[in-house]
């Protein structure tokens, strides 16, 4: 019998939609960034300082967005992290090549944006979504993100092309602008999000308490070892090919293809994940990405670049989606079991255990750097990092997730707004049907 799926509601596509908004801006722009800092002094160490700076505000910044979420609303602090973007881009517009020369500034605003956002969205994609609906909500959001990284690369590989006829690096300005439009467009959109009260306090003892609970600190330490391998791939493969190439519009072409091979795996793990399976399809990501990761101990050429970046492309939605999928419906159950709206509390601690993943990473790749500035044996760090996802699949597969917990995580809350701060009165007929319900909870 063919497993129900449970349909989408309506915030939760609004919520898709700008994420689209989002990772087309962030696709035009942030994966060439590393490639901006690249090109002003051609050090490895300069794109580890900016990455490791991004790594150790974005936690602080969580906690600080989750702080603010609660006096306020997660809309407000999500629209914060879109407009921070916005800033970070507008000051590398004004900055121009003396702010790339101080990565670790660029660094801590991004991840002063990236706190906010990331926050924020967590905490919305798990209040519009519940167990049955959260896997195909992943899905579909790296979908549209997929979408976007099709359309983007390409695009600002040709806009950056024009430096030739322009000069000084005029080609970079002209896709940061473009972004920061796209952000602001991204910041009016967010009023068609519906809002609500999520308490009156960032609460430390319940985010404390929630490591009682076997379970969530397997899932936190299986998204520290994960954190290992996504603060240091997250730019390498990007930076490696583009030094291969040596051109932006080759760099755009490959994250083309990367984009397309990934929309397609994205969609079909949509289709297939489910509660029940969610282990066994991570484990065959987890395998997978492995498999590719050995291509690092071949000759590194542009050839063996463009073999492993296509192939993870289509191995890594296997992984993440059913990580992403498990990860919130623990953070569903913790809530539901202390009945005092403590999601941000707990996504707070889940964003701290991740970055020390990365932040551990980044300062072993700067380490390494440090030792072998030639570079020539970064392949190496490259395999053993694109091992470790073999050790979060071990941390995760034991924990448990049975249909009554899942089932547990659809939590309710209280009445949600519009962006005037207006209840909304269609808000408990659209969302009523397996996704979160519209009653006040008991104080």
């Amino acid at each position: 019998m063919a497993q129900k799926r449970a349909p989408l509601s309506r915030q939760a596509w609004w919520l898709l939609f700008i994420s689209g908004l989002f990772a087309l801006s962030v696709s035009l722009s942030n994966t060439f960034v590393n490639v901006y800092l690249w090109k002003v002094d051609r050090n490895f160490a300069s794109i580890g300082r900016y990455n490791v700076a991004v790594y150790l505000l974005q936690p602080l910044m969580f906690f600080a967005a989750a702080w603010l979420a609660k006096r306020k609303t997660s809309v407000f602090t999500f629209r914060i992290g879109i407009l921070l973007h916005a800033a970070f881009y507008a000051v590398t517009l004004w900055g121009g090549n003396r702010l790339a020369g101080h990565p670790m500034l660029l660094g801590m605003l991004m991840g002063t944006a990236a706190g906010f956002y990331w926050c924020s969205f967590n905490e919305l994609s798990l209040r519009f979504t519940s167990s049955e609906s959260r896997d195909r909500f992943y899905g579909m959001n790296g979908v549209v993100g997929s979408v976007a990284g099709m359309v983007a690369p390409p695009t600002a590989g040709t806009l950056i092309s024009l430096e030739d006829k322009l000069g000084n690096l005029t080609g970079y300005h002209l896709v940061f602008g473009l972004s920061l439009a796209l952000f602001v467009l991204g910041s009016f959109v967010s009023t068609r999000l519906s809002q609500s009260e999520l308490g009156e306090r960032f609460n430390f003892q319940i985010m404390l308490g929630g490591l009682r609970d076997k379970d969530w600190r397997r899932v936190l330490f299986g998204s520290t070892i994960y954190g290992l391998r996504e603060g240091v791939f997250l730019f390498l493969i990007g930076l490696l090919m583009y030094i291969a190439t040596g051109s932006e519009m080759e760099l755009g072409e490959f994250f083309l293809l990367q984009s397309a091979l990934s929309f397609a795996s994205f969609f079909i793990v949509s289709r297939m994940v489910h509660v029940h399976n969610r282990k066994k399809i991570l484990g065959v990501g987890a395998v997978l990405l492995a498999g590719c990761a050995f291509l690092f101990l071949l000759p590194l050429r542009t050839l063996t670049l463009l073999w492993y970046g296509g192939l993870v492309a289509i191995c890594l939605p296997w992984f993440l989606v059913p990580l992403q999928g498990t990860i919130f419906d623990i953070i569903g159950r913790l809530d539901n079991e202390t009945k005092d709206n403590a999601r941000l509390e707990h996504i707070v601690m889940r964003e701290t255990f991740s970055n020390t993943g990365r932040v551990i990473g980044v300062s072993a790749f700067l380490v390494w750097i440090g030792l072998d500035r030639s570079g020539k044996s970064i392949p190496y760090l490259a395999f053993c990092i694109g091992l470790v996802q073999l050790g979060t699949w071990w941390v995760i597969h034991r924990v448990k997730m049975t249909q009554k917990q899942t089932r547990e995580s659809s939590y309710t809350e209280g009445p949600v707004r519009d962006g005037d701060g207006e209840v909304r009165s269609d808000d408990a007929a659209e969302r009523g049907v397996g996704l979160v319900g519209a009653r006040r909870k008991a104080r």
